[in-house]
């Protein structure tokens, strides 16, 4: 199974299963007039799901060890799966809030291209700066305008991220290619 989602064939082997899955689920859930309003608390549980078992796949080249690498990751992992097959026998009960109406697919498309191309940004001016961008153009796409929180609360979460990440844990978070080449 290990090797069957290896690489990034087998990531996209694992985003067709999932669509395959998700696709089959909104059909089923359609078709029952009852359940219909309760899709999308069906589907992101289940999707949260796949994701856990993604994560699970990649955490299979961990050492096992009694309280080694591989233990916390299965921990949240378990959790996340549990808790999402909790949420999903919750809707499917009716015992929740049925879905809201529409949204506001614009501002949607603005976070998936705000997110996207934060990810692609740390690949070349790395992790911190591209963060602090990240922070300050989401909160003003949420109409925040106390730019000294903006500033504040960015530079928090970057000091936050550097201490308990490269000082505490010691992962080192991207630099990005055009620091590098500065830092040379």
């Amino acid at each position: 199974m290990e090797a069957l989602f290896e690489g990034i064939g087998g990531l996209y082997a694992f985003i067709a299963v999932l669509v395959v899955l998700l696709t089959a689920l909104t059909v089923l859930i359609r078709q029952s007039v009852t359940r219909r309003q309760f899709l999308g608390n069906v589907l992101i549980p289940a999707t949260f799901i796949a994701i856990a078992i993604l994560l699970y796949l990649m955490t299979l080249n961990f050492p096992e060890e009694e309280a080694g690498p591989s233990a916390i990751p299965h921990l949240w992992i378990a959790a996340l799966i549990l808790l999402s097959i909790f949420l999903i026998v919750q809707a499917l009960m009716g015992k929740t809030e049925a879905d809201p109406g529409n949204g506001r697919l614009d501002m949607l498309a603005l976070f998936i291209g705000a997110t996207i191309a934060y990810l692609l940004l740390m690949q070349v001016i790395g992790y911190y700066l591209s963060t602090f961008l990240f922070l300050i153009a989401v909160m003003y796409f949420l109409s925040y305008r106390k730019y000294v929180m903006m500033f504040a609360v960015s530079c928090g979460w970057l000091i936050f991220a550097y201490f308990v990440f490269q000082r505490m844990l010691y992962i080192p978070l991207p630099q990005g290619r055009l620091i590098k080449v500065f830092m040379q």
